[in-house]
């Protein structure tokens, strides 16, 4: 039923898009004589990287807003129009936003002034914007100057967005339609208190539905996508409400004639994502043929997109020609706008003020590259704070505690801990749920762990991580991360407190593991239900763990059914409170409650290993 339903939504656009072209439609208009030229600036995923440097590592940046600043200014000073368009994930990766977010909610939010100072045209959601919870962003929306665009974050009861579907901006005599999209895919990675009331469309159903609108009603010269999801389509393209399918939405719905696209972090210069060769050398066309250029920027302000537009006006046919010329830019060869710098100085110091703020002290060093491969001083951490942070916050005591290295390439060192480093230690805004699952659900979710985290190993030749392959057999090499690809990420790499167990790594993804008992000894009951501490994003399915793994069903989760109580605020406020209350220096204890085993084989599979995920070190 749902593949039929995009079927003729799909279909309906194209139609739509046929009979609106051959039609006249609204108040006449008079058109711009000769070739009209103008730029579109694309930023995406900028995660908070407003300054020229970094508040987490304590060092100066090449790249942020302050060069994007520039880059822009000198192209309106250069005389050319502009359209300055944001495609989402700002309001979560740097204390700057974190502060703004939580902490200073009284005054206007940094990232709005920055908008707002920058001039920009439009600005659409992203997945880590929602994450910040509705009181965040809808206050941004509030204090912007532009308009904040998404399509399909709907209401659940009458299925209109929240913000704005799309917006019509006019450069030089064009009319410029946006439509604004987010990858779906938070329905399986937030907890639903983040969007409470809303629901996400799938991007190709929800395109297909506001394309004929924006024809009808606004009869544009230009339709871009603003798509805060990638190009390369997760799974299977058919996949319902697919997280990456801003390619497939160019491919499927007639009426694009330029998408851009975040959230992959990717960056993508006119050319789509050939699945046969995994490279981006696709030329994308739509259902008519039409060429439709993707472009995207990469993340942390790194890169902005900036394509040169050229539009004539044939008035004999009633057509426009169009001509795009586009490249990513480097923003590091642009020096910081002093301007910039300026206007927003009392904002960085007052963050710098606050993260440099002590909270507490640390007797042992933490790491994350120990806790790819196996028991580890660092997530021994992690499972304390959580099984602390349940008793003293939510008055409940855990059976099992689930955690990952959200990064794995964390560092906390002995010494004074200060509020920056609780964001290297957890990088991410989630919530702390206490949930009521089956011993079966547990074990079951434990072996989809370590089924993707770690390979078959027939001999100690053998690699210990289960690296990505191409067809040839040859491991993958990724640029962006200086490392060859896991086949899960390390934030997916759930270890488990409460129980005694061992990894064997010589048998198949799910048999490795081996539950002797729980951490005081009594038998792990299979058929018993357990009380499990566990972080939002695993709560609400994400890396599948508990839907894939433990065969919950998705609705259940989203619903919150299997949820005992949770914590109000994210995880990371409640580790610095617990901090900050604890007297004395934190000596950190292994738990020492599992191991991989054969012994030997961990052992020569780290030798092998390490150097392919850490080449630096």
């Amino acid at each position: 039923m749902t593949k039929l339903k995009r079927f003729l939504l799909v279909s309906v656009a194209i139609l739509s898009a046929v009979l609106i072209s051959c039609t006249s439609v609204g108040e006449p208009r008079v058109y711009p004589e000769g070739p009209v030229s103008f730029t579109i600036v694309e930023t995406t995923d900028i995660h908070g990287m407003i300054f020229p440097y970094d508040f987490l590592t304590e060092q100066e940046s090449p790249v942020s807003m302050a060069q994007i600043s520039t880059y822009v200014k000198g192209l309106r000073d250069a005389g050319k129009s502009v359209l300055l368009l944001d495609d989402g994930d700002s309001l979560q990766g740097q204390p700057t936003v974190y502060y703004y977010n939580f902490v200073e909610t009284e005054q206007e939010h940094l990232w709005a002034s920055v908008l707002n100072y920058m001039g920009y045209d439009a600005v659409t959601m992203g997945n880590h914007d929602v994450e910040t919870g509705k009181a965040v962003y809808s206050r941004l929306e509030k204090q912007v100057n532009m308009p904040l665009i998404c399509a399909n974050l709907v209401s659940e009861k009458n299925g209109k967005p929240y913000f704005d579907p799309y917006t019509i901006i006019e450069k030089d005599g064009v009319r410029i339609a946006v439509l604004g999209l987010l990858e779906p895919g938070i329905e399986r990675q937030l907890p639903k208190v983040l969007y409470e009331g809303l629901k996400t469309e799938d991007m190709v159903e929800s395109a297909a539905k506001w394309i004929p609108v924006i024809q009808k009603k606004e009869n544009p010269d230009l339709i871009i996508g603003l798509f805060h999801a990638g190009a390369d389509h997760t799974y299977d393209p058919a996949e319902y409400k697919n997280e990456n399918a801003s390619q497939l939405v160019a491919e499927q719905v007639e009426g694009f004639d330029l998408i851009l696209v975040g959230h992959d972090h990717q960056g993508w210069s006119g050319l789509g994502y050939d699945a046969e060769s995994r490279t981006k050398t696709k030329e994308v066309v739509s259902p008519s043929g039409k060429v439709v250029p993707i472009y995207g920027a990469t993340n942390g302000a790194r890169t902005v997109v900036s394509i040169d537009v050229t539009m004539e006006y044939d008035a004999a046919t009633g057509t426009w020609t169009k001509d795009f010329d586009g490249e990513l830019v480097d923003v590091s060869a642009y020096e910081a706008d002093q301007a910039f710098l300026d206007t927003f100085a009392t904002a960085r110091e007052d963050v710098s003020v606050w993260v440099g703020r002590s909270i507490g002290e640390l007797a042992t060093t933490l790491t994350s590259d120990e806790a790819m491969f196996g028991d580890s001083y660092f997530l021994s951490f992690i499972h304390q704070l959580q099984m602390e942070i349940a008793e003293t916050e939510l008055k409940q005591k855990i059976d099992i505690s689930m955690a990952a290295p959200l990064s794995s390439t964390a560092v906390l060192n002995a010494g004074t801990i200060k509020v920056k480093d609780m964001f290297s230690l957890y990088p991410f805004e989630n919530f702390f749920y206490i949930m009521n699952l089956t011993g079966q659900q547990v074990k079951d979710a434990m072996e989809y762990s370590y089924g993707g985290w770690f390979n078959q190993m027939t001999s100690e030749n053998d690699h210990l991580i289960s690296f990505k392959t191409d067809a040839a057999g040859n491991l993958i090499y990724n640029d962006r991360y200086n490392s060859y690809d896991t086949t899960a990420r390390s934030y997916n790499y759930d270890s488990y407190a409460g129980l005694i167990y061992t990894v064997d790594v010589t048998k198949p993804a799910g048999e490795r593991v081996t539950i002797v008992s729980m951490a005081d000894g009594t038998p792990f009951d299979l058929t018993k239900t357990y009380k499990v501490g566990v972080n939002s994003y695993r709560a609400s399915g994400g890396g599948s763990h508990l839907i894939d793994g433990a065969g919950i069903d998705p609705e259940v989760l989203q619903n919150m059914e299997l949820v005992e109580t949770s914590t109000v605020k994210d995880l990371r406020l409640y580790m610095m409170q617990w901090f900050e209350n604890t007297t004395g220096p934190v000596t950190v204890e292994k738990l020492d409650n599992w191991k991989v085993i054969p012994e030997n084989y961990l052992e020569k599979g780290r030798e092998k290993d390490y150097p392919l995920l850490y080449p630096q070190n």
